[in-house]
C-alpha cells in the first residue's frame, strides 16, 4: 500500500474534552463509504513519547527510538484487545487480530512521523479488518487529547481537517463527575484540569488554524438538529451527506452510547439534554463561572449562579473529598481564594 494514501484527501480528527460528545460525533461518521473510521482512541503522540499535559491521559515525554515506539504500539494494541470499559470508550475488545498487527506495523521501515502514522492507521485497519487498507480512503480519528495536538497533527498532515465538539461547560463538568464518581461525588481536580486544557488548546488552535480547516460544533446543537450538524459537516470535509450519518455505529451495527446515565439509545436522543441542571452542584456551578466564564460568553452558553457558597457539601461528596474539593481552589488555574469565603453567592 502506498504511503500517500491520505494525502489527497486528508484525514479528519475529532477534537473535544471527555464526555463532551467526541465518541457520538466519531460514531455518526462511522457508516459512511469514504472514510475509515477508528473505533478507539489511537493516542497517537502518547505513544510515540510525546509530552502529553491533558489530564486525563497525561504522560511526561520519553525518549524512544522507532523499534521501541513500534513496541510501544503494539503494547496498547494488546491492551485495547482485552479492554471493556464502554463509559470511557473502550468498545474494541476481542476485535483485534493482534499477531497481524505486530505484523504490518513491523514490516516496513519508517523515517518520519507522516511514514509512522500511515503505518499505524494501515496496521490499525488490516489487524481489525483482516484485509488491505482500501485505496483513497481517509481516516477520521478521535482521542482526547487531540486538541493539545491539533498543530502536530497539521505539520503532519498539511491538507487534514478538524472538527471540534464544545459542551456547555456545566454540563460537561457534570458528565465528567458521573463519570468518575459512578454514584458518588469526587475529587474533581482531574475534571477541572482536563477542561483546562481542552479550552486553552481550544482559544489557541482557532487563531493559529484556519476556518477551512478547523470546525467548531456545539453538543447541544448536534443533538438538537442532528441534520443540519452533520450537513454542515459533510460539507466541511468534502463528503457526500448521507442519512446514515444520523445514526451512530460502530463496526457497522448499531451503537447505544456511552452515557454516564445509565441509559441506552439506538440513534441521537435529547432526552437528557438539559438533566444536568437538576445535578449540578453549587461547588460545581461555582467553579465552571470562575475559570470558564470566557467559554460561556463567547458560545453564548446561559450563565447559572449558585445558591450557595461551595462551602455547602455536594450530595454524596464525603468528607475526604469535600475536603479535598475546596483545598484544590488554590492550586487550580486562576485560582480564586476568595471562593472559600463565607460570602453568599451573588
Amino acid at each position: 500500500m502506498d504511503n500517500n494514501f491520505s494525502k489527497s484527501n486528508g484525514p479528519v480528527f475529532i477534537l473535544g474534552c471527555t464526555k463532551s460528545g467526541t465518541s457520538l460525533l466519531r460514531n455518526l461518521f462511522d457508516g459512511h463509504p469514504d472514510l475509515f473510521v477508528i473505533p478507539f482512541e489511537s493516542h497517537f503522540f502518547e505513544n510515540i513519547g510525546h509530552w502529553v499535559s491533558y489530564f486525563f491521559s497525561r504522560s511526561r515525554p520519553v525518549n524512544r527510538n522507532m523499534e521501541e515506539i513500534k513496541e510501544q504500539l503494539i503494547e496498547w494494541i494488546d491492551f485495547s484487545n482485552t479492554r471493556v470499559n464502554k463509559v470511557a470508550d473502550g468498545f474494541t475488545a476481542g476485535k483485534w487480530d493482534t499477531d497481524y498487527f505486530r505484523q504490518k506495523i513491523v514490516s516496513k521501515p519508517v523515517n518520519s512521523l507522516r511514514e509512522l502514522s500511515d503505518l499505524y492507521i494501515e496496521s490499525i485497519y488490516c489487524s481489525l479488518y483482516n484485509k488491505d487498507y482500501p485505496a483513497g480512503i481517509r481516516f477520521l480519528e478521535k482521542t482526547v487529547e487531540n486538541a493539545e495536538f491539533a498543530l502536530d497533527w497539521l505539520k503532519i498532515y498539511p491538507d487534514a481537517k478538524f472538527i471540534h465538539i464544545v459542551r456547555n461547560p456545566y454540563s460537561n463538568l457534570v458528565a465528567i463527575r458521573k463519570f468518575m464518581g459512578r454514584g458518588k461525588f469526587p475529587f474533581l481536580n482531574r475534571a477541572l484540569l482536563s477542561m483546562y486544557n481542552s479550552y486553552y488548546f481550544l482559544y489557541k488552535n482557532t487563531k493559529l488554524i484556519s476556518d477551512d480547516k478547523y470546525k467548531v460544533i456545539l453538543y447541544e446543537d448536534l443533538l438538537s438538529d442532528p441534520e443540519k450538524i452533520m450537513r454542515q459537516l459533510s460539507d466541511f470535509i468534502s463528503i457526500e451527506y448521507h442519512s446514515n450519518l444520523l445514526s451512530p455505529t460502530l463496526f457497522g451495527e448499531p451503537w447505544s452510547g456511552n452515557s454516564t446515565s445509565g441509559v441506552q439509545f439506538s440513534g441521537i436522543s435529547i432526552i437528557n439534554l438539559e438533566k444536568w441542571k437538576k445535578e449540578i452542584s453549587n461547588f460545581e456551578t461555582t467553579m465552571v463561572n470562575e475559570l470558564f466564564m470566557h467559554v460561556l460568553r463567547d458560545f453564548s452558553f446561559d450563565i447559572m449562579q449558585p445558591k450557595y457558597s461551595i462551602r455547602k457539601i455536594a450530595p454524596h461528596e464525603g468528607l475526604i473529598n469535600y475536603l479535598l474539593n475546596r483545598l484544590s481552589v488554590y492550586y487550580l488555574p486562576d485560582k480564586r481564594p476568595k471562593l472559600l469565603s463565607s460570602r453568599k453567592a451573588r
